[in-house]
């Protein structure tokens, strides 16, 4: 009878021990994949401005390198000096317009029901709708003074509201007060809201802040002294853990170049997302257009949720600038940029970089994003690209395989044989 020996066990196994003690070490350091990660983007970002101060410029690289990271800080400060406060002190320009913007859509409401009677009922149901029963009850208690008031009874308010034609009198004037007082509970409800998130996404600020500051430490620390980390890590070779360099090292720096190229497409989708939006801003006319381009641009990389942080400082600018149809604009503007992006940009950009097809790549973009969140828009691209190319070993049409690759191993043992 035989015994069980460890050490035979990982000799035959050795390959799958390996990538499951590396995978298990990267689940159990999940709580930091985000500070590593940015901490690379900024890597990635920062090399080849600092390898052009050295080489164009003939500065040391250490000086060039500070400059570049110098510049980081100084958009990082920009943006927490200027434009967070810029935005708060919107939303509270906003809050202070209340009532002149629930008069606007009273204005709104109006036209649109002199054009189609038909929408009065269904507007005013999801106006009903979007309150709670409390609020409701409230404002219907209101509304039977209102019909007190005006002598109106609840039969000529029925049929009144099931005609084609618009109402006048005082019907008109009691549908202007009811859509007033389900606009103003509606609005009132959506600021409380936000009152009451504001802290949090405050929160949330000072701690990205914090972990900007720290991503840009750590890779600052890094390419300053890149040359003496290469060699330390070259000497794990020989060391107790070889194994896991020799398995490891080669696809981990594969797979770190084809995110680094997917960073890159992402600051080229970012550029063009920025120019884009800056020809909007200035044929919509909205101010404030320099502040709103950082915004756009800084918030082009963060996948999906980048939309919503960059659309809302864009609408609450139109809005109190040109009021509701100025900010509707400005929202079908952002509507039909990010459609660009996802359905052209993307797949374009993405594919040129990292050698998908654009087709391939939106699929990848879509199924990554509803199965893992932000990181499947993140790194879906590269990770599909790695395993397609480097792992099943499926050929580029325009150049063969790296290396080292299981299709490439194979012909080359075929050619020696």
């Amino acid at each position: 009878m035989s015994t069980f020996s460890l050490n035979e066990f990982y000799q035959r196994n050795r390959r799958v021990v390996i990538w499951v003690i590396l995978f298990g070490l990267l689940w159990l350091l999940r709580d930091f994949f985000g500070i590593v990660f940015l901490s690379f983007v900024l890597a990635i970002i920062a090399a080849p401005l600092a390898e052009f101060g050295t080489r164009r410029l003939r500065l040391p690289h250490w000086l060039a390198l500070s400059l570049v990271y110098l510049m980081f800080l100084v958009v990082l400060a920009s943006f927490v000096r200027f434009v967070v406060p810029s935005v708060a002190s919107e939303v509270n320009r906003m809050i202070g317009n209340l009532p002149t913007t629930e008069l606007r859509l009273v204005e709104i409401k109006n036209r649109v029901i002199e054009r189609y009677p038909t929408l009065r009922q269904p507007l005013a149901g999801y106006l009903r709708s979007a309150l709670t029963e409390e609020r409701s009850a409230l404002i219907e208690a209101q509304l039977a003074n209102e019909r007190a008031r005006l002598s109106l009874t609840d039969t000529e308010i029925a049929e009144a509201a099931g005609s084609t034609t618009a109402p006048i009198g005082a019907v008109a004037e009691y549908f202007n007060r009811q859509d007033q007082l389900y606009l103003n509970a509606l609005l009132t409800a959506q600021f409380q809201r936000v009152r009451q998130y504001a802290p949090a996404v405050i929160n949330m600020l000072y701690r990205a802040t914090a972990t900007t500051l720290l991503g840009l430490l750590f890779s600052f620390l890094i390419l300053i002294d890149l040359a003496r980390i290469k060699r330390g890590i070259g000497r794990l070779k020989m060391s107790r853990v070889g194994d896991f360099y020799e398995e490891a090292a080669q696809p981990i720096v594969r797979f770190g170049i084809l995110v680094g190229r997917a960073i890159e497409a992402q600051a080229a989708i970012a550029f063009v997302n920025t120019v884009l939006t800056l020809i909007g801003l200035l044929l919509l006319g909205i101010p404030l257009i320099a502040m709103l381009s950082v915004v756009v641009f800084v918030c082009s990389f963060v996948p999906v949720l980048g939309v919503l942080i960059s659309t809302t400082p864009i609408v609450l600018v139109a809005l109190n600038a040109g009021g509701f149809s100025l900010a509707l604009a400005a929202i079908a503007l952002v509507v039909v940029i990010h459609a660009l992006e996802a359905y052209l940009l993307n797949p374009l950009i993405y594919g040129k970089h990292l050698k998908l097809n654009p087709v391939l790549t939106l699929i990848i973009l879509y199924v990554g994003y509803h199965v893992f969140g932000l990181w499947g828009m993140v790194l879906g691209v590269p990770v599909a690209r790695y395993f397609i190319h480097d792992v099943l070993g499926v050929p580029f049409r325009d150049r063969p395989l790296p290396a080292g690759t299981p299709t490439r191993r194979a012909t080359d043992r075929a050619r020696v044989e």
